[in-house]
């Protein structure tokens, strides 16, 4: 393909202004050309003003926004929320310095008095730093440099102190706040929580009491398939050091003494409308408008706020949900669950008028509808997009929301080092955002 034959591909391709093009390698793949091809035919299309490409982001379809230049103090506004924005997604990392405030202006259009503004104010917050003249960084209020320091990791746990249990997100969760303390000179001490008892153990099933803990320097502590909320946060009451928890349940059980205590960071992955809206913005970007969401855990808070946010961003959804069950383990506990789970999928996909995409639930929806389409149950659908990214989203190559894990781990660790060192507002729920993974 010529630089003339692709040019003229991708203006009758229907991209709306504003639209993300795909990427020069990604395209040199798709239609067997060149990548020099593909980046010269870009270079043409941007001095032609056609396209435009912003630095380390990518090229778009239209003209370039103007670059604000009233220095206001909404535009400050303006970059603090786009900064917490990337807060919440991982792109900002908190053991690292910001960018220049040169880069800083032309990822987030503007000026460099507006983003010194921002950046100077954030820092008289207490939540940046900067020596001399040289880059912003986010600032440290408890030393870990100094000698290695122990963190307590709680999660959930068998009666024999065992890990056995844990889902594929928990366990990479793990792994993850192993590196990051790591990272900041900290080191981790495991300990299971067994809810039925009430008790924590240690590696070789021993109790361990939390009135005696404490000389470790904080905790991190999961909430995930946790019922009783009351009593895990009763037994956590006698400890003084900050904890991060990673909340997995609505966000409106959520204590309310707790979350005006500065000692303690709530982290949101699955609940919030923000996954939904996520996918919902991927899926207009690839001009897809009528979609079908299709859940068989609609008792589920999650599976309804997943809804809400793909209705937020504007898209027509046809509602395929059954509202019986609230998970998969919900469905584990009945007899014959696998053909329950398959029967209750094949009556709600059955009467889905043509739409531009099938959204799912999560992946173990996605997995057993292809499955189904394998067996010739059912006819594949136009296209798929599901949630978690987990390991089977790759083997039957599933287009997955993936959580920002990276992002928990990295915030957890750091709360506990810097407490209320935050680009959230004060006694905010730190919201945390992922991305599609394309496969």
């Amino acid at each position: 393909m010529t630089v003339d034959e692709f040019c003229k591909w991708i203006e009758s391709s229907g991209f709306k202004d504003g639209a993300r093009l795909p990427s020069v390698r990604k395209v040199a793949a798709s239609l067997h050309a060149s990548t020099f091809t593909i980046f010269q035919a870009y270079k043409r299309l941007v001095e032609q003003g056609k396209i435009y490409g912003e630095h380390g982001n990518g090229y778009f379809w239209g003209q370039k926004p103007e670059i604000v230049v009233d220095a206001s103090e909404h535009e400050t506004e303006r970059l603090e929320r786009l900064l917490l924005e990337d807060w919440k997604s991982g792109k900002i990392s908190v053991d690292s310095t910001l960018p220049s405030i040169k880069d800083l202006c032309l990822v987030y259009r503007t000026t460099s008095g507006s983003m010194s503004r921002t950046l100077e104010m954030l820092r008289e917050r207490g939540v940046l730093d900067r020596k001399g003249r040289g880059r912003y960084y986010f600032k440290n209020t408890r030393s870990s440099a100094s000698n290695l320091k122990e963190i307590l990791l709680i999660m959930r746990c068998n009666p024999n102190g065992d890990f056995n249990g844990l889902g594929e997100r928990e366990l990479t969760f793990m792994q993850k706040v192993y590196a990051e303390a790591r990272r900041n000179k900290l080191k981790v001490k495991a300990l299971g929580y067994y809810e039925k008892e009430g008790l924590f153990l240690d590696a070789a099933g021993n109790r361990v009491r939390l009135e005696d803990c404490g000389e470790y320097f904080g905790a991190v502590v999961s909430t995930m398939l946790v019922f009783n909320i009351s009593k895990l946060f009763a037994l956590l009451a006698c400890t003084r050091f900050p904890i991060s928890v990673w909340w997995e349940h609505p966000l409106y059980d959520i204590p309310r003494a707790l979350k005006k205590e500065k000692r303690y960071a709530f982290f949101n992955l699955a609940f919030g409308d923000f996954p939904g809206r996520a996918v919902g913005r991927f899926l207009k970007e690839k001009g897809m408008e009528r979609v079908a969401f299709i859940s068989p855990y609609h008792m589920s808070m999650w599976s309804r706020d997943r809804l809400k946010g793909l209705k937020k961003v504007g898209l027509d959804v046809i509602e395929a949900t059954d509202a019986s069950h609230a998970s998969h383990f919900d469905f584990m506990q009945e007899k014959g669950a696998y053909e329950l789970f398959s029967r209750i999928l094949l009556k709600l996909v059955k009467e889905i008028p043509p739409v531009d995409a099938w959204v799912v639930s999560n992946d173990r929806v996605g997995v057993e509808l292809l499955s189904l389409v394998e067996q010739g149950k059912l006819k594949r659908p136009p296209y798929m997009v599901s949630f978690d990214n987990s390991n089977d989203s790759y083997r039957n190559r599933l287009d997955s929301f993936e959580f920002s894990l990276d992002a928990l781990a990295e915030q957890s660790v750091f709360h506990l080092i810097s407490p209320g060192v935050t680009l959230y507002k004060k006694d905010d729920f730190r919201e945390l955002s992922g991305h599609v993974v394309e496969k």
